[in-house]
């Protein structure tokens, strides 16, 4: 591999033969890892080969990537670059996030704008044209230099699953390299060149039975760069979903589904990285999320055979719960515990040191389920599902019709029975036991996301005092279930541990006086809930 790209002074003459694209080519592909053993095995499976067209092509790739030093371009959603392919040249504009967020889950839709150039380094002239002007700025074409390499070897394979159906299966092996970092490529890219984004997934289903794959979340450009700033994968917040009142029962349906995977997959890195908790949390709330949607349109789109066998969602979820407790052990108590300074310093330090010891086991449980097959598949098989869309183009007609009416009009129903069950559950709070106020947690969960599925049908005005009373209520039995958790953890660890059980005997107590200043907080939050206006 050759050393890492120099700051190489942009070129700004017009290169001969270069001609400025105006339109952008939509690129619809999907990303998988593999072990690097089983990356040359791909284009040999027998399940390839016989949908291929042609012999495999092989090529040497070197690409830098260009960006201003205070990363503008990347900022702004593009990535610049050349990429050298023998003694070609090719300068490429692309966006780095998916152009819309909704399309599908695990597939990646990107804009791409190429131009030929004779030379490797970079030609502005093409930048001047209308469509592309404003993605790279004039002001920041002078400053731009090289931040990182990807040198790998390429090999393709067209392949045709069906007469309708193109798909390009490029296996890449090589490495990015920025400076004194890098990172392996070891990847199969599979770009759909026509057909439907269910294909991507078929295939890549069809890759796993031979050899072990995860999603990739990141592109290339992405990972080059982590490597040039160091920064860990951050945490993934959910997008608000994008249902108006014109929407279909089954577009809502494809479009939460799709959210689900989309947040559960863009959190992963993240998990996976280590460096905020908050990665691990926000793929348990995917999990919650599909598993609702699941149950909420069942009767209508039936149940995806990949939540048939085991319920995989329940299993994935529960493999990341226990490092989640731990997690919250210590950021939603001994750490506020520690900020009132009534317990000692250096106990709470032992303590914590303990926790964090005891969290290893169950976060590396966590990983092995994020990099299991059987998470993998889960992901795929849903996806595979949902875009192939049987469960709307083959059911019976009286549902078919359903699917088809405005989300509009069942929303509301749907709403009202989910919230007539949280009122039922907490008729008698004031004096429910523990597992009466957590079934009535798990109600409510039920029902706030149901209303975050729906909320964008509905004038903001209307929705925001019912989530806002909603949040207070499932916020304090949140915090009352977590300490109750909290409690069980702190006891088991102390058992055997003479040297923690002071701290964590005071810890305990703390949070049990929190747990029960809360609990006399919660009539008085359950009176505005239940009273409160209903948006629907």
């Amino acid at each position: 591999m050759s050393s890492a790209p120099q700051n190489n002074a942009p070129q700004h003459a017009t290169p001969s033969g270069a001609s400025a694209a105006v339109s952008a080519v939509r690129e619809v592909e999907m990303k998988l890892h593999l072990d690097p053993r089983d990356l040359s095995r791909v284009a040999d499976l027998p399940a390839l080969k016989a949908a291929a067209e042609g012999a495999p092509a092989v090529r040497d790739l070197r690409t830098v990537y260009y960006d201003t030093p205070d990363r503008r371009l990347f900022t702004g959603g593009i990535a610049l670059r050349v990429r050298q392919d023998g003694d070609r040249f090719v300068q490429t504009l692309k966006t780095i996030n998916a152009a819309t967020p909704g399309d599908s889950a695990a597939v990646a839709i990107r804009k791409k704008w190429d131009w030929a150039i004779p030379t490797a380094a970079p030609d502005m002239t093409p930048f001047d044209a209308e469509g592309v002007a404003a993605l790279v700025p004039e002001d920041a074409r002078a400053a731009l230099v090289s931040l990182f390499t990807t040198e790998f070897r390429r090999t393709t394979l067209l392949v045709r699953p069906d007469a309708l159906t193109s798909i390009e299966v490029a296996v890449d092996e090589g490495q990015i390299t920025a400076g004194n970092a890098c990172a392996r490529i070891s990847e199969v890219e599979l770009e759909l060149k026509s057909g439907r984004v269910g294909r991507l997934f078929d295939l890549a289903l069809l890759l796993q039975r031979s050899v072990p794959v995860r999603i990739g979340t990141e592109s290339k450009a992405e990972i080059g760069e982590r490597l040039v700033t160091g920064r860990l994968p951050a945490p993934v917040l959910p997008e608000p979903l994008g249902l108006t009142p014109v929407t279909t029962v089954a577009e809502a349906y494809r479009h939460i589904v799709r959210h689900g995977l989309r947040l559960l997959l863009a959190n992963e890195a993240c998990a996976l990285a280590g460096g905020d908790v908050e990665g691990l949390h926000q793929m348990r709330v995917a999990l919650r999320r599909l598993r609702t949607a699941i149950r909420l349109f069942r009767p209508l789109a039936g149940v995806p055979d990949a939540c048939r066998a085991g319920n995989d969602i329940r299993w994935f979820s529960r493999q990341l719960g226990p490092a989640r407790d731990w997690d919250v052990l210590l950021s939603h108590g001994i750490a506020p515990f520690a900020a009132t300074g009534k317990a000692s310093a250096a106990g709470l330090a032992t303590l914590t040191a303990a926790v964090r010891e005891a969290r290893r086991a169950p976060a590396l449980a966590a990983v092995e389920a994020i990099q299991s097959p059987r998470c993998t598949g889960l992901i795929l098989a849903l996806g595979a599902w949902l875009e192939d869309g049987a469960w709307q183009s083959g059911a019976a007609p009286e549902v078919r019709a359903q699917l088809d009416r405005p989300m509009a009009e069942l929303s509301g129903p749907w709403l009202a029975a989910q919230h007539a069950k949280a009122l039922k559950a907490g008729r008698d709070l004031e004096g429910a036991d523990a597992a009466a106020r957590d079934r009535l947690r798990r109600r409510l969960r039920k029902l706030r996301h149901t209303a975050e599925f729906f909320r964008g049908l509905y004038a903001e005005t209307a929705t925001v005092p019912f989530i806002a009373a909603l949040d207070a209520l499932l916020g304090a039995l949140d915090a009352d279930h977590d300490a109750a958790v909290a409690g069980v953890l702190l006891r088991d660890l102390s058992a055997d541990r003479p040297d923690h059980r002071s701290a964590a005997d005071a810890t305990a107590r703390w949070l049990a006086k929190q747990a029960d200043r809360r609990r006399k907080a919660l009539p008085g939050l359950w009176k505005v809930f239940r009273d409160g206006p209903v948006f629907w």
